[in-house]
């Protein structure tokens, strides 16, 4: 239990990370949709080469192939898309506490459709996660019905992602593999996107590939690995429950890198979520860590 906590903090502090390297390349003049593009294709390309120098082979049944594609497109493009769009009309910080609510989508499927059982620990680290979400949250702008939609939007496509990597049929074949065909199904969507706006371009600078190819490729590689690991190690609710870390490493971030005047309201909502994750601790502390 303790090593999927881990896991999932890590992916945590990197997904709170690679936002600054998607930031910088974007304000260099590349497409969101490219930008998304490289992304993948560098996970692809990372995948392959992790599973030739472990001599993992790649081959999966048809079946196993397609519902791993499509769940990449699905989880990693469609979520990504959703959350662009999102932010196109409202304020980012609104979108990201609306796509925050996965977390919840994911319990509630957990429950409902998987008979997963609530221990009070759970349902206190639930309480103190969203409140702690609500808390860092800044509502000084307008939520628009339109991007409210885009956003949990966004959410429901990371739940069913989250999910899958928990309850899916296909979980048998390693991890590495899992995100080799599910970044190739987000390359696909977006390089075919790319393709068709005509908004493909190649990095502006040393700097920007830097960026794009470390931050950016590199960081969300290690990112899903961890997530999809945890995941594996502590199931889908517990894991989507700690990964709300994600907002107050962008917090932790602001003021480290822009300097940011952090509120006491904020700070609060951060020890709430950091609370919250002593409680997911708390209800797995009996519970022993199993091999992959």
């Amino acid at each position: 239990m303790s090593r999927g906590i881990f896991y999932v903090i890590a992916a945590s502090l990197l997904f709170g990370i690679t936002p600054l390297g998607n930031n910088y390349v974007l304000r260099s003049g590349m497409d969101p949709s490219c930008l998304l593009f490289y992304q993948a294709f560098i996970m692809v390309c990372g995948c392959f080469l992790a599973a030739r120098l472990e001599k993992i082979s790649i081959s999966v049944n048809k079946k196993d192939a397609v519902s791993l594609l499509l769940l990449g497109a699905i989880g990693m493009g469609f979520t990504d898309f959703f959350l662009n769009l999102g932010m196109k009309q409202m304020q980012v910080s609104s979108v990201i506490m609306l796509h925050f609510l996965y977390p919840t989508i994911v319990l509630l499927i957990s429950v409902a459709f998987f008979h997963q059982k609530l221990s009070k620990y759970t349902l206190i680290a639930v309480v103190l996660s969203l409140s702690g979400l609500i808390l860092v949250t800044d509502f000084s702008g307008v939520i628009t019905p339109l991007g409210a939609a885009f956003a949990i939007a966004s959410a429901v496509a990371y739940a069913l992602f989250v999910t899958a990597n928990d309850y899916g049929g296909f979980n048998r074949h390693p991890l590495i593999v899992k995100l080799f065909y599910m970044s190739a199904g987000t390359a696909v969507v977006y390089g075919a996107k790319t393709a068709f706006d005509g908004a493909f371009s190649l990095p502006a600078g040393r700097s920007v590939w830097f960026a794009l190819v470390v931050i950016v490729g590199i960081g969300s590689l290690l990112g899903f690995y961890f997530i999809t690991a945890g995941v594996k190690y502590i199931g889908a609710s517990k894991a989507a429950f700690i990964n709300m870390l994600e907002p107050v490493t962008g917090v932790i971030g602001g003021i480290v890198f822009y300097h940011d005047v952090v509120s006491a309201r904020s700070l609060t909502g951060c020890v709430c979520v950091l609370l919250s994750v002593l409680f997911i601790a708390l209800d797995g502390k009996n519970v022993s860590d199993s091999a992959f």
